[in-house]
């Protein structure tokens, strides 16, 4: 089955375990890293700088916001650069995983780059829920660089577990002058 455009895979889980799995193996990752890091270690940095540098070798960790309103939980995260197709959400019933690609693009041979932050890793971020939630709610989309995750929480009324996905948008005011 296709997915539509601009639309992330979503996957209703029934327990934590597949989250806390993904968890476990990214971890595992970091723990490689810093490792094969200590190997090489300057001799003037300490322990903790083998595991700071591999953890942003590993995985990028986009920026969230969460919002509750009228019995529904907004949340965004920040992945600008990764593909949709390249991302999946996860949900339990107190739970949230946004897991993606982000892919550095190869530099042509005639090019000299001089500066790029750009970084090919794991982009990964895990929300425990203040509340629980109606999983059967959950809707995702991407748009413009941000995942959108929108649920209503446990135990609402049938009209209160509809997520909004229409935002209406503030009227923009004419910067034409006025004769």
């Amino acid at each position: 089955m296709k997915r539509p455009p601009n639309s992330a895979r979503l996957v209703v889980l029934d327990n934590n375990a597949p989250i806390v799995a993904e968890t476990e193996a990214i971890q595992s990752r970091i723990r490689q890293r810093a490792f094969e890091r200590s190997q090489t270690r300057p001799p003037d940095a300490h322990e903790l700088y083998d595991w700071i540098m591999a953890e942003s070798d590993v995985v990028t960790i986009p920026p969230l916001k969460l919002v509750e309103k009228d019995g529904t939980f907004d949340l965004k995260f920040g992945i600008a650069g990764v593909s949709p197709d390249d991302v999946d959400v996860m949900i339990t019933a107190d739970q949230v995983l946004v897991k993606g690609q982000s892919i550095q693009e190869e530099n042509a041979a005639d090019e000299i780059v001089h500066v790029s932050d750009f970084k090919s890793a794991t982009v990964f971020r895990s929300v425990n829920l203040p509340a629980r939630i109606d999983v059967s709610t959950a809707k995702v989309d991407i748009k413009d660089g941000m995942v959108h995750v929108s649920v209503a929480k446990e135990g609402l009324p049938d009209r209160a577990k509809r997520p909004t996905t229409a935002r209406k948008a503030p009227a923009k005011k004419s910067r034409s002058k006025q004769p």
